[in-house]
């Protein structure tokens, strides 16, 4: 009897699940009726859609625009494609080698400190008479102008020192007259030298003719002193202008034409008083002097230089 019992408990017990098997295999799919769908030709966007194609397939009112290119061009903004070509030949970025102007500068260093070494009581003369307004002046200046050997080879370090100077100027604001840098080295300190040897025999002749050699002689021997210590104040500028940084350059530079033009305005209050004692000329006169012998033949040279080089 225990069989037929547990035959009938397995029987009820998977009877739900096959039912529930042949309920889910007997449902219908529904059938759409075509012929009761809405009427799709009717609506007007077929109609449009219908048109269209028509007219596409006859060729008929159908605008095509072409691809054009040079619109595109046009309306590049980070490449201008349509402007005129520039013609430009690259050129190699090369280093300016700057060895040869070190040497330079140790030469005259060199040269300052054997100067020094050899004629240090005239170097301190220098020195002495330019700030010293006391009665021992007339002293100093007659130890100073008798030391002939002593003048001439500090005028020419002023010659060395000021052309120099005038040639790393025109290196800042990039006026090149050759194509060489030690050719217009050259020319720098040829112009300084040729403007000094020019203007003192002048002022020299001038001195004969108008017998006023003593005033003459006075004038020159200022002018003289005044540049012997500009050649040598000039000496720290050109170290800096030669192998500084760019705000070191601009700063040396600002300073050293303030320096240059206080030297000069000095030497014209220093120049003027014995000037007007000996022959009593008036301001105005002296400034037309300066004008006719220190500026105008600057402007002069520097046109001759502007327009032939």
């Amino acid at each position: 009897m225990k069989p037929v019992y547990l035959i009938l408990v397995l029987h009820l017990y998977f009877l739900p699940f096959v039912t529930a098997q042949n309920s889910d295999s007997s449902i219908s799919i529904p059938k759409i009726n075509l012929s009761s769908s809405p009427d799709v030709s009717s609506s007007p966007d077929y109609e449009t859609d219908t048109t269209t194609l028509s007219s596409i397939s006859n060729n008929q009112n159908v605008i095509v625009k072409q691809f054009d290119k040079r619109e595109m061009l046009e309306k590049n903004d980070i490449f201008n494609m349509l402007a005129k070509g520039i013609f430009k030949i690259e050129k190699f970025n090369l280093s300016q080698r700057k060895d040869w102007l070190f040497y330079l500068i140790a030469g005259m260093l060199f040269l300052l400190a054997v100067l020094k070494q050899s004629y240090s009581k005239y170097y301190n003369n220098l020195f002495r008479l330019f700030f010293k307004t006391t009665f021992r002046q007339a002293q100093l200046k007659e130890q100073v102008f008798q030391a002939q050997l002593p003048s001439l080879l500090f005028n020419l370090f002023f010659f060395i020192s000021a052309g120099t100077y005038l040639f790393l100027l025109m290196g800042y604001f990039d006026v090149q007259f050759v194509k060489e840098k030690w050719q217009q080295l050259g020319i720098c300190i040829g112009l300084v030298s040729a403007f000094y040897l020019v203007k003192m025999p002048l002022l020299w002749i001038m001195g004969l003719v108008l017998e006023v050699k003593r005033t003459t002689e006075t004038y020159t021997f200022i002018v003289l002193l005044v540049n012997k210590l500009l050649g040598i104040l000039l000496v720290p500028f050109i170290i800096i202008l030669a192998f500084g940084n760019s705000i070191m350059v601009n700063v040396a530079l600002t300073l050293s034409l303030l320096m240059i033009s206080g030297v000069f305005i000095y030497r014209m209050i220093r120049s003027y008083f014995p000037i007007h004692q000996d022959i009593k000329v008036s301001k105005f006169h002296f400034f037309l002097y300066l004008c006719a012998f220190d500026i105008t033949p600057l402007l002069l040279i520097y046109k001759v230089l502007i327009k032939f080089f």
